[in-house]
């Protein structure tokens, strides 16, 4: 059986919509192409948690099982007597109308991992260490990361095979995108991440504005940019993308006759021809 093929959803700005990308695309994969998914939530805010499960359920789960936190070894010694098991983090078909959609969830703790790990060494593969026990569990595993490159979101990166950028079309985006760049080639030099870019995809798209067209056309013309793959399928501003999370369900549940609903539908294979190829 082989191993599941990791990819990062990453960006150091917040509000592009990164965490929608990771929960809607994860959700597509299961359902409209029978792959086994898990969704890993790296983001202390824990909204890609929130977006599959309610409040109680996540605390419940928090509680008798554990969450990232927990696997990053966060304060461990408080809460169990010995280091938590990755495979008993998980989820299990996290959404029941979705099979083989699972989740690891985030807690607010992983705000502290920083300060915990400091003098660890090796922090940045603690995760990559006890994702290997579940490789051939899955087709698939899709993190989503802090809007940072700190030890969290190194712990992701340092796992993965692949990473995505979700970015909006505007200016401070595309000059984040530079910089981004730029951090992840010196962690892949100096922590020695062999890790490639699957590809950009924008985000939160009004598609009535000249300025979100004229900026997509630009960076995808980029001569800086030209070893990065843009994926054809944008998506959309959409309230319905924001409006499904209030119910914990993706927007294949919440609405699929909804513009983000066709949209990350058309990501998500277009996302898996890319892996395939």
């Amino acid at each position: 059986m082989s191993k599941a093929k990791v990819i990062s959803f990453i960006n150091m700005k917040g509000g592009v919509g990164k965490t929608t990308c990771a929960v809607n695309v994860a959700t597509y994969l299961a359902r409209d192409h029978g792959k086994r998914v898990l969704l890993v939530d790296f983001d202390p805010q824990t909204n890609a948690s929130l977006s599959l499960m309610s409040d109680k359920a996540w605390e419940d789960w928090q509680k008798e099982h554990g969450t990232m936190a927990d696997i990053l070894e966060v304060q461990w010694k408080k809460r169990h007597a010995e280091h938590a098991k990755l495979k008993d983090c998980i989820i299990r078909d996290v959404v029941p109308e979705i099979p083989n959609l699972d989740l690891i969830p985030s807690h607010l703790s992983l705000t502290f991992l920083d300060l915990d790990l400091a003098a660890r060494p090796g922090r940045e593969r603690i995760f990559s260490r006890k994702l290997d026990k579940v490789l051939e569990d899955y087709d698939l595993i899709l993190c989503d990361c802090a809007p940072n490159l700190m030890t969290g979101t190194q712990n992701a990166l340092y796992a993965s095979d692949w990473y995505c950028i979700p970015m909006q079309p505007d200016f401070l985006s595309s000059i984040g995108l530079g910089l981004l760049q730029d951090r992840l080639g010196y962690l892949k030099k100096e922590l020695e991440f062999k890790i490639r870019c699957l590809g950009i995809v924008f985000t939160r798209v009004r598609h009535w504005l000249r300025y979100h067209a004229e900026t997509m056309e630009k960076l995808r013309a980029d001569k800086g940019l030209k070893k990065l793959h843009f994926f054809d399928t944008f998506i959309p501003e959409n309230i319905k993308l924001a409006e499904a999370p209030m119910e914990a369900k993706p927007i294949a549940l919440h609405d699929s006759s909804a513009s983000g609903a066709a949209a990350f539908q058309s990501l998500a294979h277009e996302f898996l021809a890319r892996l395939e190829s």
